[in-house]
């Protein structure tokens, strides 16, 4: 009987050495695969940091950007008018709808270390599909660069896929909790103007559809976005794409701008393989 407990006694001591080496593993690979993160405050955790007077722009170790806009004392506007800044890729499928894979947390490299002074970054991740991607990024003045491409297709040979760069803009002004009218006259002075690829100048309404007719705008490859809302303490906005690139403008299902768009940057893997176009945000 004593042999007998002994022998159990170490079946079950070697099973506790298997899973513990399973989990240690696991973990390793967990903690090797996401972008390393600082350890000084008040930026730990963060991979990059960009400092500039008017604003900060942090990438975290999932790969997402977060530009904050700041006030003259320094500190940010508000906690919820920040600006995330996000890259995937996109599928257009044979009826027209676009569907986004996004990067794995757990597949992004990078041999960049982590930094509070970024100047320039590399890192490289790939989707569930095992599509394989390569994103750039700059900084410098007032400016913030983005660039990339997709390196291998993995699954995703079915359809077009492209990368995207996105910046979302955040309801400024809440206009279902208040007057629709008093929000309207709130946003008289500002300003979201826009130049199509074909050179042709808009400007838009906040309060309308993108979509409406004529729809110069929605779904078409602009070059130029500038944006200018006071809720952001009048800091103006402008989104530019070099050649081989295109912008979108997008707001959610038939809403109009003051109610939070997006703004697209794909660059054309055709005529731009080495992905050396670029997306610019400059904050005035």
């Amino acid at each position: 009987a004593s042999c007998y407990f002994l022998v159990m006694a170490c079946r079950v001591f070697q099973s506790s050495i298997r899973a513990t080496a399973l989990f240690l593993f696991i973990a390793g690979q967990c903690l090797q695969a996401q972008l390393p993160g600082l350890e000084k405050e008040p930026w730990t955790g963060y991979f990059a940091v960009y400092q500039q007077r008017t604003f900060h722009f942090m990438i975290d170790s999932k790969g997402e950007g977060t530009i904050a806009p700041l006030q003259k004392t320094g500190a940010p506007i508000t906690k919820v008018l920040h600006l995330p800044v996000t890259v995937f890729i996109q599928e257009r499928m044979p009826d027209g709808k676009v569907v986004e894979h996004e990067g794995l947390a757990v597949s992004l490299k990078s041999t960049t270390e982590p930094t509070e002074k970024l100047t320039k970054l590399t890192y490289t991740g790939k989707t569930k599909e095992e599509t394989a991607f390569e994103v750039s990024v700059e900084a410098q003045g007032t400016r913030l660069r983005y660039g990339g491409r997709i390196t291998e297709k993995g699954k995703l040979t079915a359809n077009p896929i492209r990368l995207c760069v996105q910046v979302k803009f955040p309801s400024a002004y809440r206009p279902a909790d208040r007057d629709e009218k008093e929000v309207i006259k709130q946003i008289r002075d500002d300003e979201f103007k826009v130049t199509r690829s074909d050179g042709k100048r808009f400007r838009l309404i906040a309060d309308k559809p993108l979509a409406e007719p004529p729809n110069e705008v929605a779904d078409k490859d602009l070059g130029l976005v500038s944006v200018e809302i006071g809720a952001w303490r009048g800091m103006n906005f402008e989104f530019s794409a070099t050649p081989n690139s295109a912008i979108r403008l997008t707001t959610p299902e038939t809403e109009g701008l003051l109610r939070g768009f997006f703004v697209q940057w794909t660059p054309d893997p055709a005529a731009d393989p080495k992905g050396e176009s670029r997306f610019q945000i400059e904050m005035k």
